[in-house]
């Protein structure tokens, strides 16, 4: 496994993990699946693009509707 491979997918836990993103997240109900795909769609963004962009697509619920 590549090091900065790996410490992009911390970051993209870590993501998850903020309080504003959880607030954010906890308007609408989501099942195991929902959250299952949402961890898997940020894992995959933050190999390549920036946290802010990331955090962006968070914020508008793209991690649930992609």
């Amino acid at each position: 496994m590549n090091l900065n491979a790996h410490m992009q997918q911390d970051a993209g836990t870590e993501l998850l993990l903020e309080p504003s993103n959880i607030a954010a997240r906890s308007d609408a109900p989501a099942n195991a699946a929902d959250s299952a795909r949402s961890e898997k769609n940020i894992l995959q963004w933050v190999a390549y693009l920036p946290r802010t962009c990331v955090k962006t697509m968070i914020r508008m619920g793209w991690d649930k509707t992609t």
